[in-house]
């Protein structure tokens, strides 16, 4: 699936690896979101920014420039040096994969940062997305860039505000209660765990062998088309109270471009890796 790079005020798509974290060919993945929000700090640096999301796919070098945002080994978070972008861009251009690369290095350096606990149980945070700043808010015309991480260790979205020119970290914030939409590096830790999870898995199973003559359903399966969106429990919501202040999601799984797995009845919580039945 090739996402075309949006223009200012659009979601974009992140031109993740060719591979996942754990070194196994990608499945197609797709990213939906239902953003919730209590702190209102955090509310304003996702709702006024142009957020950058991962998918699986190849980038397309005439529509992607972004290049640098993977999640795994080779995240630049994880890379001993990261040079500056060779040209600046102006205050309202769109993301540059350098700078990307350059300004989620120089996070990586901050004690913040390193504070924190990503996905896999890792120390430091797991990265989400990277924004242009709203240049509004500035004077100066300096390129500012506005990126969010989640930390696992404390269940908190973190965002900074990085000044491209300057080369800065100028602001970091915390705030609970409010989940962007997963990643493609979340997105696959949560279908490995409802795969694994003996009541889903067989379920799961079942159903996809009955829709494709027999087949097996297994986390290499490479037939399925996953997107996922954060969960966030509410009053008619049963058995994921917790859902909003942890990290949750609930998957959608297409088989070959038909039929769809039911997964609605399961929502998985990435903060304790469990599957959470619910009605």
């Amino acid at each position: 699936m090739k996402l075309p790079f949006p223009p200012p005020g659009s979601d974009a798509g992140e031109a993740g690896e060719g591979r996942t974290p754990s070194g196994r060919a990608p499945r197609v993945l797709g990213i939906a979101s239902i953003a919730t929000s209590a702190s209102a700090v955090i509310v304003l640096a996702v709702a006024s920014q142009v957020a950058v999301h991962a998918t699986s796919d190849e980038p397309d070098p005439a529509s992607a420039p972004i290049a640098a945002e993977s999640t795994d080994e080779h995240a630049p978070e994880k890379a001993d040096a990261v040079a500056p972008p060779a040209a600046i861009p102006a205050a309202y251009d769109q993301l540059a994969g350098d700078e990307v690369s350059y300004v989620r290095f120089l996070v990586s350096r901050s004690a913040d940062f390193a504070a924190g606990g990503d996905l896999f149980g890792g120390a430091g945070l797991q990265y989400l997305s990277t924004d242009v700043a709203d240049p509004s808010f500035h004077t100066d015309g300096q390129r500012r860039l506005s990126l969010l991480y989640y930390d696992y260790a404390s269940n908190e979205l973190v965002s900074f505000v990085v000044n491209v020119t300057a080369g800065t970290i100028e602001e970091v914030q915390r705030g609970s209660g409010s989940q962007p939409a997963p990643t493609d590096a979340e997105t696959g830790l949560a279908w490995d765990l409802l795969l694994a999870d003996g009541a889903a898995g067989a379920e799961l199973g079942a159903e996809y062998a009955a829709l494709t003559g027999g087949a097996a359903l297994t986390p290499e399966t490479d037939t399925l088309e996953l997107s996922a969106h954060s969960f966030t429990t509410d009053a008619a919501s049963f058995g994921a109270e917790s859902c909003g202040v942890e990290r949750c999601v609930q998957l959608l799984a297409q088989v070959s471009g038909g039929a769809f797995l039911t997964t609605s009845t399961y929502v998985v919580n990435l903060s304790t890796k469990t599957v959470l039945p619910v009605s």
